[in-house]
């Protein structure tokens, strides 16, 4: 569901080749230690995507301004071979903590996959439909059209919500899988409508074309409004390393806040660290448009019964799940503060 920024998209295009051979795990380049790293704790956080974009800017902050350094971690960031591998990873023992979409956690609980929520990135639905700058998107149009989807589980899980919005059902429209951005993809009319975030459509667009691209998300689409990113880990490394992940936990909500105020230096931490992530545009646009959704009304990293149900209930209602298990199956909030 994300674009990737536009100098790493034939980065991104290498390193999904490169996955057949394996799990393909890359450091960040330029990354920095702690100059005690011997005396610290370390953590692997595997990223949702196969290179840094905006929406790690919280532990680019934590790590350069030496929140995580306080907290006694040396934390280091890992990327998977495509969208799909976090989990995997995290299960496998190749990582400690994830980043990914919470409808991940409900697709592993129900195989059996001891995934567990241990905090939410953000707090509400912010995806939906993506069209040209200049038009606007009428779903009562939608019959026929070319809309390009992702093969990750958010996408599997929100697309049927749209089309029964718009009163249709699989087959009405043309579903283009994207391997890359599919923002591109719609600018050169490839497709009617990209599938994506409010953040990462105004970071692609905006900075390049000057306008803001249409765009239909969240309720006004379809979707239920429930939070799309969490912070994840194994039953088994929460249950070793408990107070490791509380300290990454809190290090980590310190950056977020922190960069919600300090952006333009958030953005440079960022690209200090992993010139991967693109132009100082692109990642200052997308960072704008994703701190409103990181605080919820109870504050950051947040969780309830309430939200996780709600998610399972949404994939179950599309027949993603054959059920909504207990809500404790699914997310803790023990190791937040």
């Amino acid at each position: 569901m994300k674009s990737p920024p536009p100098i790493t998209r034939t980065l991104a295009r290498l390193l999904a080749s490169t996955a057949a051979a394996g799990l393909l795990m890359l450091t960040a380049p330029g990354a920095t230690k702690p100059a005690a790293a011997g005396d610290l704790h370390k953590i692997r956080m595997v990223y949702d995507w196969s290179t840094a974009d905006f929406e790690l800017i919280p532990t680019a902050v934590a790590q350069a301004e030496g929140f995580y350094k306080d907290a006694g971690l040396d934390v280091s960031v890992l990327f998977p071979p495509d969208n799909s591998t976090t989990v995997r990873m995290l299960a496998s023992g190749q990582g400690d903590i994830g980043y990914d979409a919470v409808t991940d956690v409900v697709f592993a609980a129900a195989q059996g996959i001891p995934i567990t929520s241990i905090a939410f990135y953000s707090q509400s639905n912010n995806w939906g439909l993506i069209g040209p700058p200049g038009t606007t998107i009428d779903l009562s149009t939608l019959k026929g059209k070319k809309i390009g989807i992702y093969t990750d589980s958010w996408t599997k899980a929100m697309m049927p919500y749209i089309l029964a919005k718009a009163g249709l059902k699989e087959g009405d429209v043309q579903e283009i899988i994207a391997t890359d951005d599919d923002i591109p993809m719609m600018l050169t009319k490839k497709i009617d409508y990209a599938t994506n975030c409010s953040n990462y459509a105004l970071a692609d667009v905006l900075p390049t074309l000057k306008q803001e691209p249409a765009m239909l998300v969240g309720p006004a689409v379809g979707v239920p409004d429930i939070p799309v990113w969490d912070y994840t880990t194994t039953k088994s490394f929460g249950a070793a390393h408990g107070d490791e992940v509380k300290a990454f936990l809190a290090a980590t909500e310190k950056g977020m806040v922190w960069a919600s105020t300090h952006q333009a230096q958030a953005v440079a931490d960022l690209i200090k660290l992993y010139p991967s992530a693109g132009t100082v545009a692109y990642n200052t646009v997308g960072w704008k448009d994703t701190v409103p959704v990181l605080k919820g009304p109870g504050g950051y990293m947040t969780q309830s019964d309430q939200q996780w149900t709600g998610i399972a209930q949404a994939l179950a209602n599309t027949k993603q799940i054959p059920k909504v298990l207990p809500a404790s199956s699914y997310y803790t909030n023990d190791y937040l503060k």
